[in-house]
Formats: structure tokens, sequence, C-alpha cells
């Protein structure tokens, strides 16, 4: 029911049913019950972070945008291969547990 006592609207008759059962459980109008919910609702962080996600995903699109998108098989941007060790380093990781 709003303020002049008509059922709030939005709810089937078992999901008002449902409404002033809880209501009356916490000792509330159907009206407030559903009025503070609503603003429960409104200030939840999880809620908040979905409104400025598509804000953060343009934001990030344009930044890697405009980052070198060379592929990752590129000898340019590929660190150089260690030298490989010789069968004296391997004997002595054996012996002392690392190379000298």
């Amino acid at each position: 029911m709003d303020e002049n006592g008509a059922p709030v609207s939005g709810f089937d008759p078992d999901q008002y049913a449902r409404v002033e059962r809880a209501a009356q459980l916490v000792g509330k109008t159907p009206q407030v019950f559903v009025r503070d919910a609503a603003l429960a609702a409104a200030d939840d962080p999880f809620i908040k972070a979905l409104g400025d996600a598509g804000d953060r995903v343009g934001s990030l699109a344009e930044v890697f945008g405009t980052q070198d998108t060379r592929a990752a098989g590129d000898d340019s941007t590929a660190w150089p291969d260690p030298a490989p060790m010789s069968s004296r380093d391997l004997h002595e990781i054996e012996q002392h547990g690392h190379a000298a």
C-alpha cells in the first residue's frame, strides 16, 4: 500500500503477501519495508561498482588500445635466451645445490 492505503505496485498477490509478512516481522509497514529495501540496494557497494564498470571498461580500453601490441614471438621484444648450461654447471649443481 502506498501512503493513501493502496498496495505497493509491482507485486502480484502472492509476492505482496510475502512483503506484508516480512514487513510485519520487522515492525514496518509494507511501504516503509519496500522503500528501505530499495534504498539499501541503491547504496550497495557492489551495485555502485557495477554502475561504474562501464566507465572503467571504456577507460581501460583506451589505455590498452594505445599500448604496443607486437606479437609475443617477435624477436625484437623477447628477452635473450640464457647461456646454455655445460655438463660442468650441471655437476656443480648436483654437488652444491646451486651453480657456482
